[in-house]
């Protein structure tokens, strides 16, 4: 019953993880469009964000799969 338990708490924390990561994200991808909007990125710097968005989005990705497939929450997007 003490490994029920903890197996629980591990993918409670597992989802708060997830979740905290698609927040992060949400306010990131909010704050690159701003500055898009905003015409204060040269291209090189639009291209950079572009590709720095897409490797988080990667990485983000490995760290759900590692926390058992944990899916992308609803509630941020």
């Amino acid at each position: 019953m003490t490994q029920r338990i903890a197996a629980d708490a591990g993918r409670g924390l597992g989802h708060l993880v997830v979740t905290v990561l698609d927040v992060l994200k949400e306010v990131l991808e909010r704050q690159a469009l701003r500055r898009l909007d905003a015409g204060t990125l040269t291209p090189d710097q639009v291209e950079a964000l572009g590709q720095a968005l897409i490797a988080l989005e990667l990485r983000f990705a490995e760290i759900r799969a590692a926390l058992d497939g944990i899916p992308a929450t609803e509630g941020a997007k």
